[in-house]
């Protein structure tokens, strides 16, 4: 479902496309949460800007044909991370070549 980067439209069976298994994906936070100009640097505080690892779990379609991902991903700061599940614009979303997915663990 990563053809030119964006997902393709599931079997007219419905909107919605589970990825069994979940497949590994990058995530763009500063494309998840964009925010204006910095207003200071804070070296340990939730790090927004980053690209992290995360797990592409379900693909489904919104009202305006973007299609959004629910992803598993975690967001670092400087007193560790914390857990996210969220649906995620495509465009904030690429294939992470880099891990195995779960198909070739098998």
């Amino acid at each position: 479902m990563f053809d030119s980067l964006k997902p393709t439209p599931p079997p007219p069976t419905g909107w919605q496309h589970v990825v069994k298994p979940p497949r590994p994906v990058w995530v763009d936070l500063g494309a998840v949460y964009r925010v204006g100009a910095p207003r200071r640097n804070v070296p340990d505080a939730m790090d927004l800007q980053a690209t992290v690892p995360g797990e592409l779990r379900l693909w489904h379609l919104t009202t305006t044909g973007h299609w959004v991902g629910y992803v598993t991903f975690a967001i670092h700061s400087g007193q560790g991370r914390t857990g996210v599940g969220q649906w995620v614009l495509a465009d904030a979303l690429r294939p992470r070549p880099d891990a195995p997915d779960r198909r070739s663990a098998r």
